[in-house]
C-alpha cells in the first residue's frame, strides 16, 4: 500500500444531523497484481510484426501502431528509455496467422537480435462494423500475441487480446444506412495505441488510485485521529478508535470499528481489517459497510496473487 497522495479533506457530508458523523475521503494508491504476471526486469526485448504476402490478412496500420505502443510500453514498464525495445519485421511466408508456432524459428530471430524475451504481434484486425441498442456503432478489434522466453526455450504466452471500439450515433442510428465516422481511422489508431499498452501493463503489478471512507465526529478524539491518520500514524489514530468503539452510541462505536478496518488495510492486515469490519456491521450496520466489504475482499484476492 503506497502512502496518501491527496491530504486535503476532499468530501464532508453530514449523515444525520449536526451531531452525525462527517464522511471523509482519503485518496490512496493500491497495488495491483499484474494480470499475466511476466518478469522484464533485465532482459533484452523485441517486438516482431510479421509481413504476409497477402495484406488482407491483417491491418499493417493498425498491427504497427499496436506494436509500436506495445514495444514503447514494454519500455516503461521494465524502467528503460524510450526506444530500448526495437520494433523489427520479419517475413512470415504463406504461413496463416497464428499458427507460427515452431520454436525454432523464434529462437533464430531472438539469436540474430541478441534479445532473449521476444512478442510475436501476429495480427491486429478489426471485425464487421455493427449498430446496438443503445445506438453505437461499434467495431470488434483483435489481435494475437505470443511470448517466447529464450532461457525456457519455448512459447511462455498466448495472448489473444479482445476489444471495441465504439462511437454514439445519436439519431443517425435509426437510418437503414448509417455512414462510418470520418474520425473512424484516426480513432481505430489511438484504439490500437492504448491496447498496447495496456498489453505491456498486464505483465507488471500497476497502483491504482482509489477512495477510502473514514468517518469523523464533531469532537476533539475523533479529530485527533483523524490527523494521525493524514500524516500515517495509523498505530496511534488505531489506539483512539480502539477505545471509541466502547462508545455508548451505536453508530459511534460502528464509525470507530469501520475506521479502524481501514487502518489494518493500509498496514496490509486484512483478515483484521475484515475482523472489524464485521464488528461494525454488526453494532450498526452503516450504508458504506457493504461496498467496502467486496472492496476487501477482492482485496484479499489480489493479495494472495502478489504473494505466488
Amino acid at each position: 500500500m503506497k502512502a496518501i497522495r491527496t491530504t486535503g479533506l476532499l468530501a464532508m457530508l453530514l449523515l444525520a444531523g449536526a451531531c452525525g458523523p462527517m464522511i471523509n475521503i482519503l485518496e490512496v494508491d493500491v497495488r495491483l497484481p499484474a494480470t499475466r504476471p511476466l518478469n522484464l526486469a533485465g532482459r533484452e526485448m523485441a517486438v516482431f510484426i510479421p509481413r504476409y504476402d497477402s495484406v488482407s490478412l491483417t491491418d499493417s496500420v493498425l498491427l504497427n501502431r499496436f506494436a509500436q505502443a506495445l514495444a514503447d510500453g514494454l519500455s516503461v514498464q521494465a524502467r528503460l528509455s524510450k526506444g530500448s525495445v526495437p520494433l523489427f519485421t520479419h517475413y512470415s511466408g504463406t504461413e496463416a496467422l497464428g499458427t507460427l508456432d515452431q520454436p525454432d524459428y523464434v529462437h533464430r530471430l531472438a539469436l540474430e537480435t541478441e534479445t532473449d524475451l521476444v512478442f510475436m504481434v501476429d495480427s491486429v484486425t478489426i471485425g464487421s462494423f455493427q449498430v446496438n441498442e443503445l445506438s453505437l456503432l461499434l467495431a470488434p478489434i483483435q489481435a494475437v500475441v505470443r511470448v517466447y522466453d529464450v532461457e525456457k526455450v519455448r512459447f511462455t504466452q498466448y495472448i489473444p487480446i479482445r476489444d471495441t471500439a465504439a462511437w454514439d450515433l445519436g439519431d443517425y442510428a435509426n437510418q437503414e444506412e448509417v455512414t462510418i465516422p470520418k474520425s473512424a481511422f484516426v480513432d481505430l489508431q489511438r484504439a490500437a495505441v492504448f491496447i498496447g499498452e495496456s498489453t505491456a501493463r498486464s505483465f507488471m503489478d500497476q497502483w491504482e488510485s482509489q477512495d477510502r471512507v473514514i468517518f469523523v465526529y464533531d469532537k476533539f478524539k475523533w479529530n485527533l485521529a483523524y490527523d494521525y491518520a493524514l500524516g500515517f500514524e495509523w498505530d496511534k489514530a488505531m489506539e483512539i478508535w480502539m477505545n471509541l468503539t466502547k462508545s455508548n452510541s451505536a453508530k459511534e462505536a460502528s464509525c470507530a470499528a469501520f475506521n479502524m478496518a481501514v487502518a489494518c488495510e493500509m498496514q496490509g492486515n486484512f483478515e483484521l481489517a475484515e475482523k472489524w469490519l464485521a464488528l461494525s456491521q454488526k453494532t450498526y450496520d452503516l450504508p458504506e459497510a457493504g461496498y467496502y466489504k467486496e472492496l476487501l475482499q477482492e482485496r484479499t484476492k489480489q493479495k494472495q496473487k502478489l504473494l505466488l
